[in-house]
């Protein structure tokens, strides 16, 4: 309610909802503030049409597809950076040497349980349907699989009212505070995120949009009233064409009588078909259309000079066809954050397009990248380290004292599939640049290729030794240096 004072005295003012005039927007459905509230009704429906969407609409599963193959691709590679400064008797020198071994460790986990190509299933799963489930399966202790789940395994009509301090909604166990705590599967089994004695047996992925949200929005969901407005639209287009091609044209004719022509032709065709078996047809009708009527589906009619037929042209697709299309292609792109360029794989020639367009979609690609290796990928690496410590492969003194010693053996990069180049000697020349004029690192550099710049750097080295040492190139430097290299 907007008060106003006028002449010292306070007028009633009017209540401001949006509306230029009172009743313009009395139509105008409203949802619920509450991010679970709007859709506690309609989740598992959200989720159903979402995935169809994704099956049965080619932009839909583009724009999907897209975000997976550029945030995951075939699975983040982990290059690890331990905080040695907060882990006792570590140094920076075997820092260096226990990062080497410990993502070589991760490597041989991730190969072990096929982690790699589920990196993108629950990737994929998540935008796709709203969430996704990433299950520890464990025998007498030991970590012997990683499972990914789809979300409809959580049960979005099982809703229940605190108690002590706990309750569920959507499917999901939560506090007072809508912390998440567990869910309930849709076979009746509660299912907790994390064991008794604290390690992860449960993690559910999904992109957080708003305040308090439990459950996923699908990546499509906003589209979802425009793909099936396009998809009538589809159909139209179909059905004009088809009677494009029934319709064929109109006589101009004053003796010839083509319906006639026609009206015999179908004679025949009943007469061969009277009562189930064949009969003799009409006598005559040969000599009066010849053997018109065995050329099949195509028939030739007879006119006189200056008769003839004309062809319809009902122009389908009409020229504002591809207009449409391309519309709906940019009304998708701007609901699910994918620049149509990426979308269709097509690129214009200008360079300043292509790089603007790759440049937002990086904004929305690496959003979601850095929110998986967060909630799906750091914790993985845990429950991996005690698996890897109990199994003997590596060393990690206080991991299991303290989570502050525990976070800084665990620090590194999530590396994902780089960007590329759209002009590769433009684009090297201006990092050259900004790293000659201090505007940028060397590892800035080396990260926009996927490498991590300390164990780039030291590989960099080794390589250059191995290539020098093969080069015969070498023993003539040496011969002409008195037999030493420089």
């Amino acid at each position: 309610m907007i008060k106003i004072f006028r002449n010292g005295k306070v007028d009633s003012g009017a209540s401001y909802d949006g509306e230029k005039m009172p009743g313009d927007l009395s139509s105008m459905d409203t949802y619920s503030r509450d991010a679970n509230g709007l859709v506690s009704n309609s989740y598992d429906t959200l989720s159903k049409r979402s995935m169809t969407l994704y099956h049965s609409y080619g932009p839909a599963k583009a724009a999907v597809n897209k975000q997976v193959e550029y945030a995951i691709g075939p699975g983040l590679m982990f290059r690890s950076q331990p905080d040695y400064s907060s882990i006792p008797n570590m140094t920076r020198e075997t820092a260096k040497e226990f990062g080497k071994n410990w993502q070589k460790i991760v490597h041989y986990y991730y190969e072990k349980f096929n982690f790699y190509e589920k990196q993108s299933v629950l990737f994929r799963g998540a935008l796709t349907s709203g969430d996704s489930l990433e299950f520890f399966i464990r025998e007498n202790g030991n970590l012997v699989d990683i499972i990914d789940m789809a979300g409809n395994q959580i049960d979005s009509d099982y809703d229940d009212e605190l108690t002590d301090g706990q309750g569920f909604t959507l499917g999901v166990k939560h506090d007072k505070y809508l912390r998440p705590k567990g869910i309930m599967k849709t076979d009746g089994v509660e299912i907790p995120f994390k064991t008794k004695a604290g390690s992860t047996q449960l993690i559910q992925f999904f992109i957080k949009d708003l305040p308090s949200q439990l459950r996923g929005y699908p990546l499509v969901y906003s589209v979802i009233n425009l793909a099936k407005n396009d998809d009538r639209h589809n159909d139209a287009t179909v059905q004009r064409a088809v009677l494009e091609s029934i319709l064929v044209g109109s006589f101009e004719t004053e003796s010839s009588n083509p319906a006639a022509q026609t009206a015999n032709l179908a004679k025949t065709a009943k007469a061969y078909k009277a009562g189930g078996g064949l009969t003799a047809p009409p006598e005559g009708i040969f000599n009066k259309i010849a053997n018109a009527f065995k050329m099949g589906p195509g028939n030739i009619f007879t006119f006189k000079k200056g008769e003839k037929l004309n062809f319809n042209d009902l122009k389908t697709p009409s020229p504002n066809f591809a207009p449409f299309k391309e519309a709906i292609i940019n009304y998708i792109a701007a609901g699910t954050g994918t620049p149509p360029e990426v979308i269709l794989s097509r690129y214009s020639t200008s360079f300043t397009a292509h790089k603007g367009a790759l440049n937002d979609f990086i904004k929305s690609f690496m959003l979601k990248r850095k929110a998986f290796a967060r909630r799906v990928m750091m914790p993985t690496n845990v429950e991996i380290a005690k698996q890897a410590i109990k199994d003997g492969l590596i060393s990690m003194p206080g991991f299991f004292d303290s989570p502050i010693i525990q976070s800084a053996y665990m620090q590194g990069n999530f590396l994902g599939p780089i960007t590329g180049t759209i002009n590769p000697i433009q684009e090297l020349r201006a990092d050259k640049i900004a790293v000659e004029e201090g505007f940028k690192q060397r590892g800035d550099v080396a990260a926009q290729y996927g490498n991590e710049w300390d164990n780039h750097i030291n590989e960099w080295h080794e390589q250059e030794n191995e290539w020098w040492e093969g080069n015969p190139a070498k023993a003539i430097f040496d011969k002409e240096n008195g037999g030493e290299t420089v």
